[in-house]
């Protein structure tokens, strides 16, 4: 098994793959304090103009500011836009 992920590693480091492409860690892009987008999420927790809370697979992603909206969703990613004040990452508890 150790040999196999090692052999995996080599691959994406030759094919020069994003980390976020071949795990499951969320990829956080900010475009000043209007727009952000995160990829590899797996849900919305709460919504509101003011805060928005997104679960991934290593904790939950919050946004505050205001005017926030959900712009975009698709499987993949979610942009949100508006007025961007605070970014908090919450990690996930470990069992």
């Amino acid at each position: 098994m150790v040999k196999i992920k090692k052999n995996r590693n080599k691959l994406e480091r030759i094919l020069e793959m994003p980390i976020e492409v071949t795990t499951s860690n969320p990829k956080i892009t900010i475009l000043g304090f209007s727009e952000l987008m995160v990829e590899n999420y797996k849900g919305i927790i709460e919504y509101e103009d003011y805060l928005i809370k997104i679960n991934t697979f290593i904790g939950i992603i919050i946004v505050e500011g205001t005017k926030l909206d959900l712009n975009q969703i698709t499987e993949n990613d979610v942009v949100i836009n508006g007025e961007i004040e605070k970014l908090y990452l919450e990690p996930a508890e470990e069992d």
